[in-house]
């Protein structure tokens, strides 16, 4: 007799289930069939892929059932597809989303055999010199399988290393590890496994994934076939990277904390600045000690260009003149390549600000503009009470040709996909401009081979120059009052990013910030190495204004959005939901109950047409 199964077609279009008939020649073959099999069918004369959600289904009566086509290979397992269900809800997204992340990029015919979880005897030796907050770190988070467990946070400072957290984790059991960016992944893996801890790297090591002691991987890992997980550690669990920018905007971070609890498994989220929505659901707050924390910073220097003297110019002021003429590797950042929206007395200096947000205003024909309310007011400067004022307009490649009269020697421009030359021959400003967005595969030499160079481009140079003696923001005001509720976070997320390209504080490097606002909690936050302060009142001023983590937001988008807000209004938890817009074309739904939010989402029918459903978006 033939099984009925129900398979989940990789369409997310659809997003449902169908029952097909299991023969039994694909019963017996090489591949079992379980639950997250990987298999095809034929649905409307379309062969599509699919993923079996249920074995022996009830088959409906007087209807023929067709036959699974054909079994492709493993797939997720059963816990994998059950957390894809609950990201789906999560992110008001579709499980074939997910379902495609957790499955691996070419058939895999079967799983190597599960090997014993007991931690491994490679960590005997360095168990001794584990510090003490990473003992406490892993003493504070004991949950128990099936509770609500929180996650532990733990803050170290940027340069500080993390492997004493692996060890500790390891030696709890099989592990997952997440980190940022494929190289930081690469090296912890080939860390480990000189240490001869079985490791696999997800998602590239798929199939390993399930039998290995450690697995680490970037965003994607978070799905990794493992079995159950006695440790999940996620290294800078504030970084960008672990949240997918395309709907649904799902975060690694959650995902990885939602897969902890559901194992009972230590979890902890470890990085130099513990972001609000970490802090806003963990059990504890583990430090290192205030020296060590102190010293895994580089030294902070803080030029105010109001102090400047107007001649010096718009965008150079004396310190950053003395820097760039300096012999050293030095990398200059301006995230603009056009014109910029700042504007600053040029009387006094200051910046014009929005006196309830703190946001820079827009100048426009001589009249401020409020980026979030709108409101609109003379371009007066609160101050001083002059009226007149300065635009910051000059980009990168204004600023580079400028630069290199300035310094006397060649400087390179990175921007977007540039490939920098970073032996520090000289390719001069039309010459990197031209080649930006091209790709290369060539290796950036190793930091003790480089020569001294001078790089300047928009936050990608961070992630494209592997060291420097010095970076420099040229204008850090336009990271201070972006209009985004993100954007002090953002900010001290661009100082993290420095200080490892410069080192700890023991060594030469340093950071230079050029603004117009010394005192911000954010720059005072990275000088004292202590980002308590500005968190609080970060977690603070977000919960005042009703933003995530305090309050979920959902933005809603495309031709289908005013169906679906139609339907929204109309279901049962309207009255629970704040419905806003639209503005550009886009609703803001605002709920301070995120279940009920997430339910009415889930609950509202989707029109026909495209639709762009972004729950607590990075960029808003």
């Amino acid at each position: 007799m033939q099984r009925a199964m129900q398979v989940l077609v990789d369409e997310p279009a659809i997003d449902r289930e169908f029952t097909y008939l299991l023969p039994p020649e694909l019963a017996s073959g090489r591949v079992p069939v379980t639950v997250g099999t990987i298999v095809r069918v034929v649905l409307n004369r379309r062969r599509l892929r699919g993923w079996v959600t249920e074995l022996d289904a009830p088959v409906p009566s007087g209807r023929e059932l067709a036959s699974i086509s054909s079994v492709v290979g493993v797939g997720p397992p059963l816990h994998v597809v059950e957390l894809a269900r609950w990201a789906a809800w999560r992110w008001a997204g579709t499980r074939a989303h997910f379902l495609r992340t957790a499955s691996p990029d070419r058939v895999v015919g079967g799983l190597p055999v599960a090997r014993s979880a007991s931690p491994p005897n490679a960590f005997a030796r360095e168990s001794a010199d584990i510090p003490g907050w990473a003992r406490a770190a892993f003493g504070a988070a004991v949950p128990s399988a099936g509770s609500d467990g929180l996650p532990t946070v733990v803050r170290l400072g940027p340069c500080a290393d993390e492997w004493p957290l692996v060890v500790e984790a390891l030696r709890r059991g099989r592990s997952l590890v997440l980190v940022p960016t494929a190289a930081w992944a690469a090296r912890l893996v080939g860390r480990l496994r000189q240490a001869g801890v079985p490791t696999a790297f997800a998602p590239r090591d798929w199939a390993g994934a399930a039998s290995a002691h450690a697995v680490v991987g970037t965003r994607a890992g978070a799905w990794a076939p493992c079995g159950r997980l006695d440790a999940v550690v996620v290294l800078d669990e504030h970084d960008e990277a672990y949240q997918s920018e395309a709907a649904p905007t799902w975060n690694a971070r959650d995902v990885a904390v939602e897969r902890a609890r559901r194992d009972g498994a230590r979890c902890l989220l470890a990085g130099p600045m513990p972001s609000p929505d970490a802090l806003s659901s963990v059990s504890s707050v583990i430090t290192a000690a205030k020296a060590d924390e102190r010293e895994a910073w580089p030294r902070l220097q803080i030029a105010d260009r109001r102090q400047d003297d107007p001649a010096t110019g718009e965008w150079c002021g004396e310190a950053l003149a003395e820097l760039l003429r300096s012999d050293g590797t030095v990398v200059c950042v301006l995230n603009r390549t056009g014109r910029a929206r700042l504007a600053y007395c040029a009387s006094c200096g200051e910046l014009a600000r929005s006196r309830t947000s703190g946001r820079a205003l827009r100048l426009e024909k001589q009249q401020f503009t409020d980026p979030d309310s709108g409101d609109v007011r003379p371009a007066v400067c609160e101050f001083c009470g002059a009226t007149k004022f300065r635009r910051a307009r000059v980009g990168v490649k204004g600023v580079a040709e400028e630069m290199e009269r300035l310094a006397r020697r060649p400087v390179t421009q990175v921007v977007g996909g540039a490939s920098p030359d970073a032996t520090g021959a000289s390719t001069g400003p039309a010459a990197a401009d031209a080649g930006a967005g091209a790709s290369s595969r060539r290796r950036l030499p190793r930091p003790q081979a480089m020569r001294p160079a001078l790089f300047i481009g928009t936050e990608a140079v961070l992630h494209r120059v592997p060291a420097a003696d010095a970076v420099a923001f040229i204008d850090f005001d336009q990271e201070l009052t972006a209009p985004r509720y993100r954007a002090g976070e953002e900010a001290f997320a661009l100082l993290v990013r420095a200080a490892r390209l410069v080192g700890p504080r023991s060594g030469r490097g340093s950071i230079l910030v050029q603004t117009r606002l010394p005192a911000h909690p954010v720059l005072t936050a990275a000088a004292e190495a202590d980002p308590s302060d500005w968190l609080r009142a970060e977690v603070e001023r977000r919960s005042a204004m009703r933003q995530p983590p305090a309050s979920t937001w959902a933005l809603v988008s495309g031709v289908a959005a005013p169906g679906y807000i139609s339907n929204l209004s109309a279901g049962p938890h309207a009255d629970a939901l704040d419905i806003a817009g639209p503005v550009d074309r886009t609703w803001r739904i605002r709920s301070d109950d995120r279940d009920v939010l997430l339910d009415a989402l889930a609950a509202a029918e989707r029109p026909s047409g495209r639709l762009r459903v972004a729950v607590d978006p990075l960029r808003a």
